[in-house]
């Protein structure tokens, strides 16, 4: 008896199946390039400025505090008092700044139609200017809060404070509510520049190894500032970046 079976055609496998098995392939290679990307993007997108920032060993530096909490980031500038006591009574140690959005934190427009515009259509900032005897992270009503301290070099320090003034969209002020006055921002307010890129902008403009790109909201800036705390403690050359 012949045996054929070397003569017959190889089975065919279903048209169906061909179009999983090629789906399947797809998003396989579509996943991994994309984790390659994400990869990519997160090791090299926040590096420190050279030069800039971690300062140098006994170089002159000043000293910044951020503060997070639940929804909100600040940047604070300790003040050096002169005296105890002034006219209007306990000098304030810290110049702090923050963002928001206008209709939101002003006008009280909230709730869920309040969120969806403030996310996603471009509307009016605000940029806050407060003065405290605490920062942020110490006397915020929406804990849990983190508190970073840094230390930059002369320029740095000046090249963030230039930038912070840059995005005062105006010098006269809007209102003010208890030590914070509130003026009117130059940049737009959306789902890709909150108060956490606005954060992340002021600074990377100091040297900081932060990426505005990364700071959605308040888990990914937080990991970019500890990641940035540590790079200073590790440094030979920085004075101790700290945070708790």
């Amino acid at each position: 008896m012949n045996d054929n079976r070397a003569s017959r055609p190889a089975p065919r496998v279903p048209i169906w199946s061909q179009t999983e098995l090629g789906r399947n392939t797809i998003a396989r290679t579509i996943c991994f390039r994309g984790a390659v990307l994400l990869f990519a993007l997160l090791s090299g997108c926040a590096s420190p400025v050279e030069g800039l920032w971690p300062p140098p060993p006994d170089s002159t530096t000043q000293t910044i505090v951020v503060s997070l909490d639940t929804w909100h980031a600040m940047i604070a500038f300790p003040q050096k008092n002169e005296t105890e006591d002034s006219a209007l009574g306990s000098q304030h140690s810290y110049e702090e700044w923050g963002y928001a959005e206008r209709a939101w934190y002003l006008e009280g427009k909230t709730g869920l139609t309040g969120i969806l515009r403030a996310l996603f259509s471009p509307t009016e900032g605000v940029v806050e200017v407060g003065y405290y005897d605490r920062v942020w992270a110490e006397r915020t009503p929406q804990p849990p809060s983190d508190l970073f301290t840094f230390r930059l070099t002369e320029e740095g320090y000046q090249s963030l404070r230039r930038h912070l003034h840059a995005t005062l969209l105006r010098d006269e002020p809007l209102a003010s509510f208890g030590q914070s006055v509130f003026y009117p921002a130059r940049p737009s307010y959306h789902l890709f520049h909150t108060c956490h890129q606005y954060a992340a902008h002021a600074m990377r403009e100091a040297g900081l190894p932060i990426s505005p790109f990364w700071a959605f909201n308040r888990t990914t800036l937080a990991w970019q500032l500890r990641r940035a705390a540590r790079i200073a403690e590790q440094s030979p050359d920085s004075p101790l970046g700290q945070s708790r």
